[in-house]
């Protein structure tokens, strides 16, 4: 398979804090690899970062094979501009732990908004492709409302369709179920799972293991902004190489 994502020595710090520390993995078109660790691990900064919401200090993020956030300037790389930036942004679906829809707008106009106005579609044809999202998520019937009108799981599931609608290379997914209660966790989980089966390519951060083991190819342990472990789903949650990894999976199996 060919690599849809590249990360070499990525290193970022705000202020005097280094929330990552020489980080580097890979992921292969059609793959699912969960980030895994305890709060604070930097799991949330690497998506962000992949995302270009944040800016590296040093390292190198590609995505298909273009380097993101920077451009090459002769020996060294010199961060985009926020349109070039955005452009970029537009190719990769990020679904975030608070859902971050606009508030103003209903379902499906936060749906249409980013292939409208980032992708140049009509408004007819950006909406239609919305109303089909929304069905696909089980949300017939709630397209013109509100967020506030959606419980937390329909409003989750509002974000993944956002999130599709700009036919993504890359799906990042920070946290897609913590914020929500178990029933409504388990709405948001069977939407991922239908996208694994389709074999979306996917990088989700998350701390729920059931739903890791579920879908997930592969698994990067992470703590204190470093790569503690990686490799295949059933080795590292079975038997993890490092002391470290084992203890965390060891905590969060005895809070289920």
């Amino acid at each position: 398979m060919t690599v849809k994502l590249r990360a070499e020595h990525v290193f970022k710090s705000f202020g005097r804090t280094q929330v990552l520390k020489d980080v580097s993995m890979d992921l292969r078109d059609g793959e699912i690899v969960a980030l895994i660790g305890p709060s604070g691990a930097g799991k949330s900064t690497f998506l962000r970062c992949v995302n270009v919401l944040e800016i590296i200090d040093s390292g190198r993020i590609e995505v298909d094979g273009e380097l993101f956030g920077y451009r090459e300037a002769g020996d060294h790389l010199q961060p985009l501009g926020d349109k070039e930036a955005s452009l970029q942004r537009s190719r990769i679906g990020m679904v975030f732990q608070h859902f971050n829809l606009f508030r103003h707008m209903t379902a499906v106009e936060n749906v249409a908004f980013g292939p409208r106005e980032v992708l140049g579609r009509d408004r007819a044809e950006a909406t239609r492709q919305a109303m089909d999202l929304l069905a696909r998520m089980g949300l017939t019937g709630r397209e013109h409302h509100y967020p506030r009108q959606l419980s937390g799981g329909q409003q989750q599931r509002v974000a993944i369709a956002r999130a599709l609608a700009m036919d993504p290379s890359l799906i990042l997914l920070d946290e897609p179920t913590s914020a929500l209660d178990p029933e409504l966790r388990v709405e948001v989980a069977n939407v991922i799972r239908d996208l694994a089966r389709e074999r979306c390519t996917m990088l989700l951060a998350t701390h729920d293991i059931p739903l890791v083991e579920d879908i997930a190819d592969r698994v990067v342990f992470m703590v204190d902004g470093a790569v503690v472990e990686e490799g295949p789903t059933e080795q590292i949650l079975r038997s993890p190489v490092q002391e470290r990894t084992g203890a965390f999976l060891t905590k969060m199996t005895s809070r289920a």
